[in-house]
Order: C-alpha cells, then sequence, then structure tokens
C-alpha cells in the first residue's frame, strides 16, 4: 500500500508552503462554490491573489493542482474521523455517534459543488493515471485509519476474534462512499442514512456481547418516485434505430473506458463508423446522448439482476447468487472501469436535474427489483417482521456502487468482493431463529491488497 506523495510539499520554505495552501484552499473554495465543471486555473490564480508563474511553480498543471485538492479532501475526511466526539471510534457507541455526525455533515453541506471525497472521485476517476492512484492511495489510508479502530474493539473483546479487521473496515469505506453516491443522485439523505446504518448494523454481527448484534432501525425516510422516459424511437427507421442503437453502444463503451469527459465526438465517429451528421441527425448535443448511454446502461443493469441463476431476487439463494455473480466480475470488470451505470452518475452529479431524474429512474428501478423480492421473502416468513424491504434493498445497491467505486480507484477487486459478500449477508442476518455470526465469502485476498 503506498503513501500519497509529499515531497514536493516538504522540500518548499515555511513561506513557500503558506503559498501553496493558499493556493490549494482556493481551489477547492473554487470547487465548492462552483464545482468542478467549472473549475480553471484562471479562477485559481485570480482566488490565491498569485500570478501564473507562482502558479506554475508549485502546479505543473490543472491535474497536479486537483490532486493536491484530492489530498486536502482527504485530511478532512480524515479529521472527520478523528473527532474527539468519536473517541477513536473503539466501540459500538462510538459508531452510532459515526452515524450521526455523518447525517449533520451532509445536511450542512447540501449536495451541489461541494468537494466531498466521493463526488471527486467519481468526477476525476477516469481522468489519467496518475489521479486514480492518488484516488487509490487515498482510500487505502482511509481503510487503515478504520482498521486501526476495529482491531483496537477487537483487543478489548468487543469484537469476537476471528474478525478480519481490515475487510471489515474495506466495506465500511465501500458502503459509505456507496451511499453518498446514491444520495448525491436523488439530492436526498434518505439513501445515505441507509447506508451507513447498514454499515455499522453489520458491524454488530460481530459483536461478542449477544444484546450489542441486534440491528438497529433504519431512519425513515423521503423516497423518489420512478421517472417517467421519454421515447422517440417512433421517429426513426428500421435502418436508422440500428444505426443509432450502434452509436450509443459505441459511446457507452468510450464513456465506460474513459469517462463522459473523456469521450469525443471525434472519438465517437470513428469507433462507430459514422458521420458528424449522423450523430447530429440521431442526437441533439452529447447531454442527449449521454442521457441515451444512461438508458442503455440501466438496461445492462435490468438485465444483468434478471439473469435466470438470480430468478426474482426473492430468496436467500438468490441474493447469494447476485453476490456471487458480483464478485466474480470485480477483477475483469469492477477494477477495471467500475460500475457501467455507477461510474456515469459519478461524473455526472453536477449535471442539470433532468439528467439526474434519469439517473436515479435507474436506481429506482434497480430497488424496486430487490424491495419486492424482500417483501415477499417477508410475508413467507423466510425475513423477520422487523426486516424493511426497501432498506434492505439500498443496502445491497450501496454495497455494489461503493465496492465498484473504490475496487476501480484502488485497482483492487477486494472491495468490491467483500462490499457485495456483506449485503448479502447482512440479509442473511434477517432470517428468523439465532443470529449467526458470518465472516464476508469471497476469494483469496490477492498480492495487491
Amino acid at each position: 500500500m503506498a503513501a500519497i506523495d509529499t515531497s514536493d510539499e516538504q522540500r518548499l520554505t515555511p513561506k513557500g508552503r503558506a503559498t501553496r495552501e493558499r493556493i490549494v484552499e482556493a481551489a477547492a473554495e473554487l470547487i465548492l462554490n462552483d464545482g468542478y465543471s467549472s473549475f480553471n486555473m484562471d479562477g485559481v490564480r485570480r482566488a490565491a491573489s498569485v500570478s501564473g508563474s507562482q502558479l506554475a511553480h508549485y502546479f505543473a498543471d490543472k491535474q497536479a493542482l486537483i490532486r493536491a485538492v484530492l489530498v486536502r479532501q482527504l485530511d478532512v475526511v480524515l479529521d472527520f474521523h478523528r473527532n474527539p466526539q468519536l473517541h477513536g471510534l473503539e466501540s459500538f457507541d462510538d459508531f452510532e455517534c459515526w452515524i450521526d455526525n455523518n447525517m449533520r455533515y451532509l445536511r450542512r453541506i447540501g449536495y451541489e459543488g461541494t468537494p466531498t471525497f466521493h463526488a471527486l472521485v467519481g468526477r476525476l476517476v477516469k481522468s489519467d493515471g496518475a489521479t486514480r492512484r492518488t484516488l487509490g492511495e487515498a482510500y487505502w489510508q482511509w481503510v487503515a485509519l478504520l482498521e486501526h479502530a476495529l482491531q483496537q474493539m477487537k483487543e478489548h473483546g468487543v469484537l469476537v476474534a476471528g474478525v478480519d479487521s481490515r475487510r471489515l473496515a474495506m466495506i465500511i469505506v465501500s458502503i459509505h462512499q456507496g451511499g453518498g453516491t446514491v444520495a448525491y443522485a436523488y439530492r436526498q439523505e434518505w439513501a445515505h442514512a441507509d447506508a451507513v446504518r447498514f454499515a455499522v448494523n453489520h458491524l454488530r454481527t460481530f459483536a461478542t456481547d449477544p444484546a450489542e448484534r441486534g440491528p438497529r432501525p433504519a431512519r425513515r425516510r423521503r423516497v423518489s418516485a420512478v421517472t417517467q422516459m421519454d421515447d422517440d424511437t417512433v421517429h426513426f427507421t428500421r435502418k436508422g434505430l440500428e444505426t443509432r442503437s450502434r452509436i450509443v453502444e459505441a459511446a457507452a463503451e468510450l464513456m465506460f473506458q474513459h469517462g463522459v469527459a473523456g469521450t469525443s465526438m471525434d472519438d465517437l465517429r470513428s469507433a462507430a463508423s459514422v458521420s458528424g451528421s449522423q450523430i447530429s441527425h440521431y442526437f441533439q448535443d452529447k447531454r442527449d446522448l449521454t442521457r441515451r448511454v444512461i438508458d442503455r446502461r440501466r438496461d445492462g443493469l435490468i438485465a444483468f439482476h434478471t439473469r435466470p441463476e438470480m430468478g426474482a431476487l426473492d430468496n436467500l439463494q438468490s441474493v447469494q447468487a447476485w453476490a456471487h455473480a458480483c464478485a466474480a466480475d470485480a477483477e475483469a470488470v469492477y477494477r477495471r472501469g467500475g460500475c457501467s451505470y455507477g461510474s456515469l452518475v459519478g461524473e455526472l452529479l453536477e449535471a442539470d436535474d433532468d439528467v439526474l431524474d434519469v439517473l436515479t429512474a435507474g436506481y429506482d428501478q434497480w430497488l424496486e427489483l430487490f424491495r419486492t423480492g424482500f417483501v415477499a421473502m417477508r410475508e413467507r416468513g423466510e425475513l423477520r417482521s422487523d426486516a424493511d424491504p426497501r432498506h434492505l434493498a439500498v443496502a445491497l445497491v450501496v454495497a455494489h456502487q461503493g465496492g465498484a467505486m473504490v475496487s476501480h480507484a484502488s485497482d483492487d477487486a477486494e472491495p468490491m468482493q467483500v462490499a457485495v459478500m456483506a449485503a448479502a449477508d447482512y440479509v442473511c442476518s434477517f432470517v428468523p431463529g439465532p443470529t449467526t455470526r458470518r465472516m464476508p465469502r469471497m476469494p483469496r485476498r490477492g498480492a495487491k491488497s
């Protein structure tokens, strides 16, 4: 696990470090106030009251400055967890306080423009290799902080001796990041409330004291209604629909590989073997094309979750089959490019309400697949009466989204594997009868971890 390189900063004089910090602070504030899409070096220069030559002295280019902002935001994350109110996160009460602090912080910062870590990861993870490495190294520092806290809980007899502190730390970080992504897409807090409750409830299943193992209830929430999609396919001939579909498929693959911002119309013309006039005929602009890519990725997501081996996702075997299918794809798919749907969400969190509504409509359909299955399981008595189908559905989705995000950023399949296995085990913890402690089931840890 590599550490974030701060050697350039350490070589500076005290005055130089102060100037550099002022530039980074100004850059972070600009992203906070105006969003990443409006961020530029001229704005930083004016906000920090420095010359262009000073800016170039401390940062070779925009990406180098962005990486410095990422390191700063990691410090914000770590300082949040070092809050004296949390007492080092060495008890379940401390983690309950962690939930409260998370929700207070989310309400304070809102959902737009803020350089939260998950929002920056979603926007920047596909930008360049150096930035991705910075993000991955930041995640490992966050995991290490939680791993130390969980190890203390184990040594003090709060957690069972056999628990893997590092894997639990990965699970908590992944769930947290998935909750943030879904909450920002909906612009509502309930997804993050469900996520952090799931994280702590899962942690509780490893308590040595049986009285601590019972799950605490999720918070009440506002739930988004499914957004109706417009369908313009009737305007095209059969051949036209085939051409249009080919363009969308090529755009979807390019965006998965290089991100939305990194996909140009020139690249698309070459990949789809079409002319610029053909693209203009089928799509009003890149925003319209991106919406169609979202539709394509949503359809692929639903198809994955309705495969025959998963049935109706209405029994424990099908939920476990889902987790194993996701874990099996962790190396080849999620480590390589993240979730094909979630990576679009991460990049488009600053988009307009219409685009975000299209994204959340996909989440609505995904959540409803799981919720319907859990309702059926509860009605048949396969889940306890206190099991909240909506909460369990959110738990599976945020585990998937956060695990995919952390695996892609860290170039390591394990976060995705442990997150989805933890989600399946969380569902199992609501089965009637004595609570059984479960260790996450996954392939053997790879060398990269």
